[in-house]
């Protein structure tokens, strides 16, 4: 498969994967949704302080917590008073995700991910900023 073909690949994936996502909240009450909303973000943010602690040295690894910190804060922000820090903090890790293409930030990051990340997050906030 060509880089193209495969980058569209994961791009798919990762649309596929936020709306099922969005799909799985509507299944719980809407009471819970801003509560969902801001557990992906906070998890979202977690994921790459795995990524961190794979690469050599330390500075990948403080990085990505300090990343993860950022996005946890922002979740509880938005849980306890504006749900559009939700959305606006999805948005962010995207361009977060693509911060990462090439082993920029932390090397240990498959080629693949900061694409489907990227697509995900964004679906992610255009589902869930369309109910705030």
């Amino acid at each position: 498969m060509t880089g193209l073909a495969a980058r569209w690949r994961e791009v798919l994936i990762g649309v596929a994967l936020g709306a099922l996502g969005y799909g799985t909240a509507l299944l719980f009450p809407a009471s819970w949704r801003v509560i969902i909303e801001g557990a992906l973000v906070a998890w979202i943010g977690a994921i790459y302080v795995g990524f961190g602690l794979a690469s050599a040295g330390t500075r990948p690894a403080v990085i990505e917590c300090l990343g993860a910190v950022a996005m946890l804060f922002l979740a509880v922000l938005g849980i306890t008073s504006t749900p559009w820090l939700l959305t606006a903090a999805l948005v962010l890790h995207a361009a977060w995700d693509l911060a990462h293409h090439g082993g920029r930030i932390t090397p240990a990051v498959p080629r693949w991910y900061p694409s489907f990340c990227a697509a995900a997050d964004l679906v992610l906030a255009g589902l869930f900023g369309a109910t705030h």
